[in-house]
């Protein structure tokens, strides 16, 4: 069911007033894109138009929409983003949206025009968030193993959760950031990354806003919300940190659960393990793949008295893989099938 959208960023453009809408976490007061997945759509009738970038920070990839054809934009260094010079007359859809994540760069967003007449944007009456890691955000995703990552090779829209989102006809958000955790962030030779970890960080509006200012405005609630976090958590080095404690990690997803539930109370839960842990790495011992699954089906198991929630498996992932071991591009369309399928006999969808 598509739906009128009820955010626009209100644009003159010639004799007319555009109807934009944002697409993910973006402050309308700031127009910054921040989170992967984040961006822009709009409808016009003419032969062209064209998104002004008012400033841009560090280094940021997106994908460029038009009719359903996609132009990827490796890095994006110029003051405005146009749709093709040979574009027909006539009613044409565009999206923007990032491929890469907050750690690369920013970009703020200016005017959109149109040679044209804007349309009102449609949406979805379906929305998921995913709350996520580095393999949300889609880290390496364009490379092949031994590589070394960047915003080009990051791809948010070919990601398992844009993927199974677009297969079933949902809107999304992606509240994602690499080296994440639940428990604990990031830990690589001996580093340990004591930045915010997600239950605080999901609070924040842009990436970069401060801690508990995004509005959780009632009109944004999504349906579902799908949480993929571990691996980061997992992670652990003799002599600066030991393994997690899974009866710690367990009590912090039911806690993280019950937060995200007071401000979604109808959202329906998806807990996902990650592909990225094995029962053979770093020990046979730690068998982090299965201690995690447990971890994470005990959390459902206290939680599933008051919530509609359950878990999607991911299997440890195979040899193919992209940048610094992560999950490749097939690996990432394998597993929306699964969770699409998930989604689907659940919701309806």
């Amino acid at each position: 069911m598509m739906l009128y959208s009820p955010l626009f960023l209100l644009l003159a453009s010639l004799d007319h007033v555009a109807a934009i809408r944002f697409l993910g976490r973006v402050n309308p007061a700031t127009r910054q894109l921040t989170w992967p997945g984040t961006g822009v759509s709009f409808t016009f009738t003419g032969s062209s138009a064209n998104i002004d970038v008012e400033s841009v920070s560090g280094d940021n990839s997106a994908d460029l929409i038009i009719d359903g054809k996609t132009t990827v934009i490796p890095s994006i260094d110029a003051t405005s983003i146009s749709t093709p010079s040979d574009l027909r007359h006539g009613k044409h859809t565009v999206e923007l949206r990032r491929r890469s994540e907050t750690a690369y760069g920013t970009m703020v967003l200016g005017n959109i025009t149109t040679d044209g007449v804007f349309g009102r944007d449609k949406y979805s009456s379906r929305k998921i968030e995913f709350i996520g890691d580095s393999i949300t955000v889609g880290y390496g995703l364009d490379g092949e193993h031994p590589c070394v990552n960047s915003a080009a090779l990051e791809d948010a829209p070919s990601t398992y959760a844009a993927l199974a989102a677009k297969a079933v006809g949902a809107d999304y958000d992606m509240v994602a950031w690499s080296g994440i955790g639940l428990t604990r962030n990031y830990l690589s030779v001996g580093t340990i990354d004591t930045s915010d970890i997600m239950p605080e960080r999901w609070t924040r509006y842009g990436a970069l806003d401060p801690l508990n200012s995004y509005p959780f405005n009632k009109k944004a609630k999504p349906d579902v919300v799908v949480i993929n976090l571990g691996t980061n958590d997992f992670a652990y080095q003799e002599g600066i940190r030991g393994p997690i404690d899974p009866s710690k990690f367990t009590a912090a997803m039911v806690d993280f659960v019950k937060t995200v539930k007071s401000r979604y109370p109808k959202a329906v839960f998806f807990l996902m393990d990650s592909p990225m842990l094995s029962d053979t790495y770093p020990t046979a011992e730690d068998a982090q793949k299965t201690t995690q699954t447990r971890a994470l089906e005990a959390a459902i198991a206290q939680l599933k008295t008051n919530t509609n929630i359950q878990l999607v498996h991911w299997p440890t992932q195979g040899a193919d893989v992209g940048c610094d071991f992560h999950p490749n591009a097939a690996t990432h369309a394998a597993e929306a099938d699964v969770l699409a399928a998930a989604l689907a006999k659940e919701m309806g969808w």
